[in-house]
């Protein structure tokens, strides 16, 4: 019997995670449990039966926002003073020593947008102390990051999963995904620090694990509304998605990192975002074309360059879809960073594309369809972080290296509009 008509008749369903095969068993019969045992024993082939999978199967952390080689790489260039790293990283300390001081504020709110902003902010000087304590062993500011992973995960009702649908009723499963990014990050970072002892490691899982319904309820508003007003791919799905893997990894749950990448129950799927996201010429763009041109690596969100923001918003798709696959690729083994969608599409041409404007300040290049952006762009450091992380993957692409070396690399502030905590020291070349 072939291996895949074995798996078909065990009714298994195949998950890869992080370049193995492991198996979910959904209906298994006597005689079918007899052959689950002979394959077992003489196919050499893992089977596991549920989430949450053997700890030391899963992927080594860090694994969310950057990895073990990407750090070691960070402390040697700051022990070498190399620059522009070692500058950049004085003004992550000064910000370092402000969050150290941050009292643990967890938002009972049930206003979506208030949380998202508390979390992040809470969550950014986690992580940015979690960064403190890997790069120079500050295990003080470990220390206080955890206390504030615990003591927001230590609330009743848990803070994120008590909002009014009354309000923002669109919003919250987004401002859950994005508002929390900062915080998964900074626990993906603080394995092995002694305050996150097994006790509390259980708090926190216990309170992403309550977040997971939230964003999944987003997803479902979303396509039980038509996508409010046929929007049908733009920031709030790259979002969702986005949340599925944060938690996904965070949790070592295998069916949130594949309901994240490629499963009919997220209509928005990683994969579904790639290929209808990303525009295409000869694409119909919601909003249409308005007499100008389309562009491969355009994004679904430039229709609101109607209200002057459609550059920003489609910086926001790009750098949350771009961090949804650094996620996906560590939590599964497979490059989904490079990925190719059947039309073309990949994560490379968006950020090829886009990085022109926010290199000249001008929002009228490629012919002129974002002109009325202009506002928008005029102070664009904030944004640039996102290049330092695209470069990295991309290396060879002259836009990319063009707008990395026209930027003041160790003055670029530390922003969340960037969502990657300290991009230049994570993902920054050396000479680009």
């Amino acid at each position: 019997m072939k291996h895949e008509n074995l798996l078909a008749s065990l009714n298994l369903r195949e998950i890869k995670i992080h370049g193995g095969v492991r198996y979910h068993l959904t209906l298994v019969k006597p005689f079918a449990q007899f052959l689950l045992c002979a394959f077992c024993v003489l196919g050499g082939e893992a089977l596991a039966a549920s989430q949450p999978p053997d700890p030391a199967e899963a992927p080594p952390r860090p694994r969310i926002e950057c990895d073990a080689a990407m750090l070691h790489r960070a402390k040697e260039r700051l022990a070498a003073k190399v620059e522009p790293f070692h500058s950049y990283w004085q003004l992550a300390k000064a910000e370092a020593a402000t969050a150290i001081e941050l009292p643990p504020t967890p938002c009972m709110s049930r206003d979506s947008l208030i949380f998202h902003g508390e979390a992040q902010a809470q969550g950014i000087a986690a992580r940015l102390l979690a960064y403190q304590w890997r790069l120079v062993d500050d295990e003080r500011a470990g220390a206080h990051a955890v206390a504030l992973l615990d003591t927001w995960a230590s609330v009743s009702p848990s803070p994120g999963t008590d909002f009014d649908p009354a309000i923002r009723f669109p919003n919250s499963g987004m401002d859950v995904a994005r508002g929390m990014l900062p915080f998964v990050a900074a626990y993906d970072l603080l394995h092995g620090h002694p305050a996150l002892t097994p006790e509390t490691d259980a708090r926190i899982k216990a309170w992403f694990r309550s977040l997971v319904p939230v964003v999944k309820e987003g997803i479902r508003r979303w396509e039980a509304n038509d996508d409010f007003g046929g929007q049908h791919f733009q920031n709030h799905h790259v979002a969702h998605t986005l949340g599925l893997a944060l938690f996904g990894a965070a949790l070592d749950d295998l069916e949130l990192i594949q309901l994240a990448l490629d499963s009919p129950a997220n209509p928005k799927d990683f994969k579904e975002l790639v290929a209808g996201l990303i525009l295409m010429p000869g694409d119909k763009p919601l909003g249409g074309l308005r007499g100008k041109p389309l562009h491969a690596g355009e994004l679904e969100d430039r229709v609101r360059t109607g209200d002057g923001s459609g550059l920003t918003y489609c910086h926001l798709s790009m750098t949350l879809l771009l961090y949804t696959a650094e996620v996906l690729t560590r939590a599964t083994g497979d490059d989904w960073v490079n990925w190719t969608a059947p039309g073309g599409e990949t994560l490379r041409l968006p950020f090829t594309f886009y990085s022109d404007f926010w290199r000249l300040k001008n929002a009228g290049l490629h012919g002129g369809y974002y002109e009325r952006d202009q506002p928008h762009i005029r102070n664009p450091a904030p944004f640039l972080g996102a290049f330092e992380v695209a470069l990295y993957h991309w290396p060879d692409v002259p836009n990319l290296k063009a707008i990395v070396r026209s930027t003041d690399r160790a003055r670029t502030p530390l922003s969340w509009l960037s969502y990657h905590g300290l991009p230049l020291l994570t993902h920054g070349v050396e000479k680009p």
